[in-house]
């Protein structure tokens, strides 16, 4: 081999492992990028899985607030309110 061989093959081998040592940098942050994302996933689909709970019993409450029975009882608990022929006594 000649000198410029040598050289041309020592540049070669020093371009390959700085890109191979560039490629194992960029492999070893997307493997850290990917647990801290699939942990955060996680964190996100608990969360979620409780605020569709909330959803689920607020929908049950607001079903029966519209309800004829809660409405009526609701105005004359806190309304003072009745029916035209309806009187109201109170106990002493």
């Amino acid at each position: 081999m000649t000198e410029k061989q040598k050289k041309i093959t020592m540049i070669c081998t020093v371009t390959g492992m700085v890109l191979l040592l560039i490629s194992v940098i960029a492999l070893i942050v997307n493997i850290i990028s990917l647990v801290s994302l699939e942990s955060k996933r996680a964190e996100l689909e608990a969360r979620s899985a409780q605020l569709q709970e909330v959803i689920d019993s607020n929908s049950e409450e607001i079903t029966y607030r519209n309800t004829e029975e809660y409405i009526e009882r609701y105005a004359r608990d806190y309304l003072n309110m009745k029916y035209e022929d309806e009187e109201v006594y109170e106990a002493e």
